[in-house]
């Protein structure tokens, strides 16, 4: 016997048939395309080649896995406890700009040690160490002041509460804890 169906069960909304077909298609093209070019491996590279792209398409999947993920998750949690108590414009900020500089080191790095190594000295001419820490220098100044800009902004609204109404944890004075954190009980 069938249980009975509840009566205002809410239904999963219908994927209209074009996006349906439309994704359906996109991913068989692009399943086709990278079928056709694993297929073409074989006849553009000899074995060798094809062993050390293996290998290095295996190495790159347990970098990302193994080194990359866990770090950036690390990351993440540091810069949550780290924006703690700033608005989420303000974080937003803080997050962009750290990922900004990041990115742009991992490249200015990249450039650096071909520097080292280069043999004509007249292609990467520029002083690429120094010009990277200006752009952190200026990366840190301008996130400062737009973080400083917007929680300055948010002082007008009383008592932390953010302009669609809700209210972001505060610090009281000489306490490092939020409020309503710990065991609950009254101090």
């Amino acid at each position: 016997m069938k249980a009975p169906k509840a009566p205002n069960t809410p239904k999963a909304p219908k994927t209209p048939k074009a996006l349906k077909w439309s994704r359906i298609s996109l991913g068989l093209a692009g399943a086709g395309i990278a079928v056709y070019g694993l297929l073409g491996l074989p006849t553009q590279l000899g074995i060798p080649q094809l062993v050390g792209l293996v290998t290095w398409m295996a190495v790159a999947v347990l970098l990302h896995d193994g080194v990359i993920v866990p770090l950036s998750t690390l990351a993440g949690a540091g810069l949550t406890r780290l924006s703690f108590g700033l608005r989420p414009a303000s974080a937003a900020v803080l997050r962009g700009a750290l990922m900004t500089g990041a990115v742009t080191t991992l490249v200015v790095g990249v450039v650096i040690k071909a520097q080292s190594v280069a043999r004509n000295t007249s292609v990467l001419e520029s002083d690429y160490a120094a010009n990277l820490a200006w752009f952190w220098a200026v990366l840190a100044v301008a996130a400062g002041t737009a973080i400083y800009t917007v929680e300055r902004a948010g002082k007008g609204t009383d008592s932390g509460s953010q302009p669609d109404g809700t209210v972001r944890a505060q610090r009281p004075p000489g306490n490092s804890k939020a409020v309503g954190s710990g065991s609950g009980a009254a101090p």
